[in-house]
This record gives structure tokens, sequence and C-alpha cells, in this order.
């Protein structure tokens, strides 16, 4: 067993540096894209909460959405199914999910390709970018609640 090092030189009284890498470790290198998202840990509890009305399936397209979508403003231009391969989840159930945080807030509906419409984060409650961008991007976006809405049934015709 090694030594213990002193952690003060004690005729100085100064703090000695310690060194915890060996000579042939390196630090770690964050040249592998490594990205940092400012993410709101008070809506992110809220959505999380037990009583909150969002499903499982929902905090896991929600987890979904916070890591893979592009940098900044821009949509996670992803079909429902690909989503759903990814989480091992159906199509029609990531589409339901999708639609609560919508209606929450969380997502946001983005653009609309034909019938395909693409969701991107709302940058209130989550956002990759710098923190300019993310004052812009918040200017005119919604603030999402925590509590889902319940989905809004069509009326029947009789």
């Amino acid at each position: 067993m090694s030594r213990a090092r002193p952690a003060v030189n004690t005729s100085t009284g100064e703090y000695v540096q310690l060194e915890l890498l060996k000579e042939d470790d390196k630090p770690y290198d964050w040249s592998g894209g490594g990205r940092h998202v400012n993410a709101s840990k008070k809506l992110g509890a809220g959505l999380w909460k037990k009583g909150s009305g969002y499903t499982k399936n929902d905090k896991l397209v929600y987890g979904y959405y916070l890591f893979n979508a592009p940098p900044g403003d821009g949509p996670l231009r992803m079909s429902f199914r690909e989503i759903g391969n990814d989480l091992e989840l159906r199509p029609n159930a990531v589409s339901r999910s999708v639609g609560n945080l919508n209606r929450g807030g969380f997502l946001l509906e983005a653009e609309q390709v034909g019938r395909v419409k693409f969701y991107k984060l709302n940058s209130r409650a989550a956002f990759d970018g710098s923190s300019g961008q993310q004052r812009r991007a918040t200017q005119h976006a919604r603030h999402p609640v925590t509590t889902c809405p319940p989905e809004k049934k069509e009326k029947e015709a009789s």
C-alpha cells in the first residue's frame, strides 16, 4: 500500500497540489462531441412526479427528445416509427406521448412536411445552445405545464 501524500506543506502552510493522474494518464478528452443542455430541473421534476398525469412512455419520449434533438431551436426530424424502434415502443404509443407532451407544452410543433409533423423541445424546458440563443428562443415560447392536460374528445355527430 502506498504512503499517503501530505496535502499541506507544514513549513509554509500552503496547500500542496495533489496530482490525481499518473504520469501516463491523460485528462478526459472532450473532443467526442460532448454538448450540454440547459434544462429546467423544476419542470423536469414536475413532469416525473407521480401525480403529473404523464405516463411512463411520455417521460421516455421526452427523454429521447432531450438527448437526441439537434442543437439550437430545430425540430427532431425523425418519424414516430424510428423513435419507437429506438425506444421499443409502437408508433401509436410514441404518437400518443408526443400528443400529451405537446398539449402540456414540453414539445412544440415546429414544422410540417406533407402530413408529417415534426416537434422540437420547448426552449423554456430545455435548450441546447448559448444563453443568448436561448433568450431569443424563449421570447415566444409558451410555458409548459407539469400536469398533463386531458385530451379533447371530438364531438360525435348525431
